[in-house]
C-alpha cells in the first residue's frame, strides 16, 4: 500500500504543509513582532517608486495557506507555500484581527502620506467578515492602501464582497481575481485558457518582474495601476 506524502497529507487535510510555522497571535508576539510586516521579499521590494503610490514603503500579511483559502483554488495542491518553510502563517481569529488593528494604527502614524500592504503572501481571505473589516480599515486609515490576490470568484460570497470593496474604495483596494473569467482585474497563470488569446488582443500582460523588464512589484506597480489581466509566468 502506498503511503501518502506530507504534502498530499497537508492537501487532503487542507492545512499547511509546514505546520511547525503556523503561531496564532494568542501564543505570544516578540516585542517588536507584527502581523503586518516589512516587506523583504526580493520580488515584492520594500517601497513603491512609480505610479501614484510611489514613495509608499510595502508591507506584507502571512496567513495559513489552505486553511483559509477556497478548495477551488487552482494552485490548491501545488501552493508555492509548498516550498515556504520558513515563512511564520498566522492563524486568523480575533486575536489575529486585533493585532492586525494595532499594526494599522502603528503604519498611519508613522506612514501618514501612504503605506502599501499585500494580501496575502499566503492564504486568502477566509469569510466575509474579514473582507468587511478591510472595508472599516480603509474608512479609518486613510494612509492605507491594499494590492493582492484572491482565489474567490465573482459570484461567490467572498468573492462578491471583496468585489463591492474594490469598487468603492476609489482604487485603495486593488484585489485582482486569480484565473479570473472577466479579463479585467484578473491574475491568470500562463497556462490558463484564455491568456494566450488575452495577451494577443493586448488585454494582459505579461508580470514584467518575471521577464526583467522591473526589478521589483514596487518598481513596477502595474498590478494596481492597470485594469488590464495580469499573465505570470509561473504561479
Amino acid at each position: 500500500m502506498k503511503h501518502l506524502t506530507k504534502t498530499e497529507l497537508a492537501v487532503m487535510a487542507g492545512r499547511p504543509l509546514f505546520m511547525n510555522k503556523v503561531k496564532s497571535v494568542s501564543d505570544g508576539m516578540g516585542k517588536t513582532e507584527r502581523v503586518i510586516k516589512k516587506s523583504t521579499n526580493t520580488k515584492l521590494g520594500k517601497k513603491v517608486t512609480k505610479g501614484h503610490w510611489a514613495g509608499m514603503p510595502i508591507m506584507t500579511v502571512t496567513l495559513e495557506e489552505r486553511t483559509t483559502c477556497p478548495r477551488s483554488c487552482k494552485h490548491w495542491a501545488d501552493c508555492y507555500g509548498n516550498n515556504m518553510r520558513n515563512a511564520v502563517r498566522y492563524t486568523y481569529d480575533q486575536h489575529l484581527v486585533e493585532q492586525m488593528e494595532r499594526d494599522l494604527e502603528h503604519y498611519q502614524a508613522k506612514h501618514p502620506d501612504g503605506f502599501v500592504v499585500r494580501l496575502h503572501v499566503l492564504g486568502d481571505f477566509p469569510d466575509v467578515a474579514y473582507v468587511a473589516q478591510w472595508a472599516k480599515w480603509l474608512g479609518k486609515f486613510p494612509a492605507l492602501r491594499v494590492y493582492g490576490y484572491t482565489a474567490h470568484q465573482i459570484g461567490t460570497s467572498i468573492g462578491d464582497a471583496i468585489q463591492s470593496v474594490r469598487l468603492c474604495a476609489d482604487g485603495r483596494f486593488q484585489i485582482r481575481i486569480s484565473a479570473g473569467t472577466d479579463a479585467t482585474n484578473s491574475a491568470l497563470s500562463e497556462h490558463d485558457e484564455q491568456a494566450p488569446d488575452l495577451l494577443e488582443s493586448k488585454q494582459a500582460f505579461i508580470c514584467p518582474e518575471q521577464t526583467g523588464k522591473t526589478d521589483t512589484c514596487g518598481t513596477c506597480g502595474l498590478c494596481w495601476t492597470s485594469t488590464k489581466a495580469v499573465v505570470f509566468l509561473t504561479h
